[in-house]
C-alpha cells in the first residue's frame, strides 16, 4: 500500500476521496435537519426548536439586545446583549427558535476574541512548514525524496 508501484493511481484515489467527504459535508450543511433554514421552512411547527451557530461572525448590531450574525446564511437575527460585541466579532450560539418573532433567542454565547490571531498563528506556521521543506526533502528523478541525514 504504501510502496511507490501504482502511486498515481493512489494520489487519484485519495483525491477522489477528499473531495467525495468535501462534497458530502457541503450537502450536510446545506440540507441540515435541525438548522436556521429547516425553522423558516415551517416556523410554527418549530417553534421553541435548539438552533447552534458555531464561529458565525456579527454582522450588525440593530440595538442593546439585538444583533445579525452571518455565515451560511446571512443576517439571521438574534436576541441577545450586545454590549461586549461589535460587527465582524466571532461568537458561538445556542439559541431557541422564536416563531412570532422569527429570531434567534441567544441562551448561551461564546465570544471567540482570540480569533484572529489563531489564524494567524496557522498561517505562520504553514510558512514555516513551507520554508522548511527544502531542509528535508529534494527533487531527483522527477520525483519527492526524504533528504538523508548523517546521525
Amino acid at each position: 500500500m504504501f510502496s511507490d508501484e501504482g502511486r498515481r493511481l493512489k494520489m487519484l484515489v485519495a483525491v477522489v476521496i477528499i473531495l467525495a467527504l468535501g462534497l458530502r459535508y457541503a450537502w450536510v450543511a446545506a440540507h441540515m435537519q435541525s438548522g436556521w433554514r429547516w425553522c423558516m421552512e415551517d416556523p410554527v411547527a418549530r417553534d421553541g426548536s435548539s438552533l447552534v451557530f458555531p464561529l458565525w461572525t456579527v454582522t450588525a448590531i440593530d440595538g442593546p439586545d439585538r444583533y445579525r450574525i452571518s455565515k451560511i446564511i446571512k443576517d439571521v437575527p438574534v436576541e441577545g446583549d450586545t454590549s461586549d460585541l461589535h460587527e465582524g466579532a466571532t461568537v458561538s450560539v445556542v439559541a431557541r427558535f422564536d416563531a412570532g418573532r422569527t429570531l434567534a433567542v441567544e441562551q448561551l454565547r461564546e465570544l471567540h476574541v482570540l480569533r484572529k490571531w489563531k489564524e494567524g498563528l496557522g498561517v505562520l506556521g504553514f510558512l514555516c512548514a513551507l520554508a522548511a521543506a527544502p531542509f528535508a526533502f529534494r527533487w531527483r528523478s522527477g520525483r519527492i525524496e526524504e533528504r538523508s541525514w548523517r546521525t
